[in-house]
């Protein structure tokens, strides 16, 4: 994976404090708002349901509709929380796995150098497996790098993240993470 392009090559690891942050990070950007929305239509619904219940108290479809709408409106509350605990839980389990970042003029690839597996697949591992593939991720209008106090968030799309923390980072090599939006602009010139 040695390329003469590479304006930064960089391994590290990442911090379960810091993956926790920057999960949340993502879901407040990505995810939440369309769980808030959906909420705020259940609760809505579930008013208009209680007005309902209210007026004909003899309309059990109604209590029903209520209790159906507060579950929806909880689960929609409550499931990306879950999934944030659970995938922290996952890669709490992995700490100490090694990536590497290496930033081109026109992509990043990242990729995982070494990967630390709980004890029952280290027994089934063959020992002279060859490393993956690195991800390649184009610098196009689909790639955004959002920059929080102790990690870069590296966003393609809306549904692939990465989370470079800056620890280990030169402040140089900060800024060649920092500029990479200003590079995708110069070469859509």
């Amino acid at each position: 994976m040695n390329d003469q392009n590479y304006r930064l090559e960089k391994e590290y690891s990442i911090p379960i404090d810091t993956f926790r942050e920057g999960y949340l990070a993502y879901q407040k950007k990505y995810v939440y708002l369309k769980s808030y929305i959906f909420i705020a239509i259940f609760l809505l619904l579930a008013a208009d349901f209680i007005h309902s219940a209210i007026k004909t108290p003899d309309n059990i479809m109604a209590y029903v509709l209520i209790m159906v709408c507060l579950g929806f409106a909880f689960r929609e509350w409550y499931n990306p929380r879950k999934i944030r605990r659970s995938v922290c839980d996952t890669m709490a389990q992995m700490q100490g796995t090694v990536y590497k970042l290496a930033v081109a003029d026109s992509y990043i690839d990242i990729s995982t150098v070494s990967e630390v597996l709980p004890q029952a697949q280290e027994d089934t591992q063959e020992e002279n497996t060859a490393p993956p593939e690195p991800t390649r991720i184009p610098v196009d209008e689909s790639l955004s790098v959002l920059e929080y106090e102790s990690f870069f968030l590296i966003v393609y799309g809306k549904a692939v993240f990465y989370i470079v923390p800056k620890d280990g980072f030169t402040e140089p090599e900060q800024d060649i993470l920092r500029n990479i939006s200003e590079n995708r602009s110069k070469q859509e010139v």
